[in-house]
């Protein structure tokens, strides 16, 4: 799913060859050409081969005119040969210069430079994920969409489809590690409309440039790892998760591994005012390399298992937003008010083979009306009931209100906790659905108009119709559905097993993209004609 709309600065194939040689990293430059990428056309992915430029292990860990106790916490450790600094390490700008990182901020790291048919074909602009680099990559992209009724941010689009979600993936297991501003998506005024978290890449809270510290205090930190953990981080993909561990752990107010264990170290979105560099940097270059932390693998036991057409109306459309190995998104379409999910991450591995007790942590929605059920002692197997959450006012005021459920799954290896990985929900605030009692399998009332404004009828994942549906028990042990249309019209649809029906034979309801791009639902005869 992509959007049909520009992608702008947030101020207010590709010609590879048949051959693919790895280009040598020289004078600071990463560069990527035809020679030296290869598509993975499943994928939609370019694959980028570079040597790294061991001279640049001789230039500073960082500017040299600074001198603030960050730079000399890393000067020091760099100079005792207890760093590794970022020699090998590349800095993949994706807004074309307008949140990049001074070029001397961090001497050692090589900046990816594209070939004109790259920046031609926007795979040097916006959401990472279709160029995956054979070294290290810090990078970030302060662009969002803006303009028209499908504007969101760049994580909002990076969690709406499976392929973008599987690219990220691939980048975070493959030690690549990106910022992208929250833009708008997760603000007091607008709520949180974010419909996924994933450890995938790092949210900062604001607009343009708010990327730039978070990146920072990043590239601080994996500098500051020491060069065997460095090293074996990077043999074994670890460096992206190991850097979110680093990021939550070192937050401010997160002073424990109790703390880390709650909403506290796992925000939407990363404020510059939170971040602490220097425990950043020290907690780095505390982890030994046989105590690495390791990734949460997560995989699917039992789903949703809402029928489409049958227990949500949208015959076409299913629950699942994304199923990746380290984030989960579905969409509660389903209209009952309770639903389950089983959840697996016995398949994770430490990388020392130290053995794993698993923490599940609600991080985001009711902790009363989530309800987590280990199926083993180390709690790596777990279900997952979910009754449905109204909309619901956040303390503080200053938070955004959320619009999903969302639990974390953080391993222990007894040295360090992993990152997170997540199992989210998103959930159609906007449809004021109302239940006479938890369990029930039909709401009374349900609301499928959408206020433009709302901030929680995201529009290309929620269709929305003219219409307010209302539900009551039938004799005959299915549902009768009333639909109010406005103006004293009401249409009425009995539920059986097989779908809905009315007086003039059965009908089917599909969700389909307006003119202006937005998801609407509508209401079919069995010939394909409209009700």
């Amino acid at each position: 799913m992509r959007c049909a709309v520009a992608l702008v600065w947030l101020a207010g194939g590709s010609g590879a060859g048949l051959a693919q040689v790895a280009a040598p990293v020289a004078d600071r430059i990463a560069p990527v050409t035809s020679a030296n990428t290869r598509r993975q056309a499943l994928r939609d992915q370019w694959l980028v081969e570079l040597l790294p430029d061991p001279e640049m292990a001789a230039l500073p860990i960082v500017d040299p005119s600074r001198s603030d106790p960050v730079a000399g916490q890393l000067r020091r450790l760099y100079a005792q040969g207890r760093a590794a600094g970022l020699a090998g390490v590349l800095y993949d700008n994706r807004d074309r210069g307008h949140s990049a990182l001074l070029p001397d901020a961090f001497p050692q790291m090589a900046r990816v430079v594209y070939d004109p048919p790259f920046l031609t074909q926007m795979l040097d602009h916006g959401l990472a994920g279709r160029m995956k680099f054979s070294l290290p990559v810090i990078g970030n992209s302060s662009t969002a969409f803006t303009k028209g009724p499908l504007e969101r941010s760049i994580g909002r689009m990076a969690t709406g489809s499976q392929a973008d979600a599987s690219r990220a993936n691939t980048l975070y297991l493959s030690n690549h590690f990106y910022v992208y501003p929250e833009h708008r998506d997760h603000d007091v005024d607008k709520g949180d409309r974010l419909f996924a978290m994933t450890p995938h890449f790092a949210l900062s809270q604001g607009s343009s440039r708010t990327d730039r510290p978070v990146m920072e205090a990043v590239a601080e930190a994996l500098a500051a790892l020491q060069p065997e953990t460095r090293a074996r981080a990077e043999a074994l993909g670890l460096l992206a998760p190991t850097a979110q561990m680093i990021l939550r752990r070192s937050l401010s107010g997160v002073q424990s591994d109790t703390d880390y264990l709650t909403p506290r170290a796992h925000p939407t979105a990363f404020a510059g005012n939170l971040l602490r560099p220097s425990v950043m940097v020290a907690l780095a270059n505390s982890i030994a390399p046989d105590a690495l932390p390791p990734v949460v693998m997560l995989s699917v036991v039992r789903d949703f298992s809402g029928v489409p057409g049958r227990d949500f109306l949208a015959g076409n459309l299913g629950e699942v937003l994304f199923t990746t190995s380290t984030a989960i998104g579905r969409a509660w379409r389903g209209l009952s008010s309770r639903r389950g999910i089983t959840l697996d991450v016995t398949g994770t591995e430490d990388p020392s083979g130290r053995d794993l007790t698993f923490h599940w942590v609600v991080v985001k929605g009711d902790p009363a009306k989530v309800r987590i059920t280990p199926e083993d002692a180390r709690g790596g197997r777990v279900t997952i009931e979910m009754d449905w959450h109204d909309p619901v006012t956040v303390v503080p005021p200053t938070t955004p209100r959320p619009s999903r459920i969302e639990v974390a799954v953080i391993a222990n290896n007894g040295v360090h906790l992993s990152a997170p990985s997540f199992f989210s929900v998103s959930l159609p605030l906007f449809q004021n659905r109302v239940y006479a009692q938890t369990g029930d399998p039909v709401p009374q009332s349900m609301n499928y108009r959408a206020d433009p404004g709302d901030p929680y009828a995201d529009p290309l994942i929620w269709p929305t119709a003219a219409w307010t549906d209302s539900f009551e028990a039938a004799e005959s042990g299915g549902w009768i559905l009333r639909r109010d249309h406005g103006g004293g019209g009401v249409l009425t649809l009995n539920k059986s097993g097989l779908g809905y029906g009315t007086a003039d034979g059965p009908v089917a309801h599909i969700a389909q993209k307006s003119r202006k791009g937005p998801l609407v639902l509508v209401t079919v005869r069995a010939d394909g004609t409209d009700q």
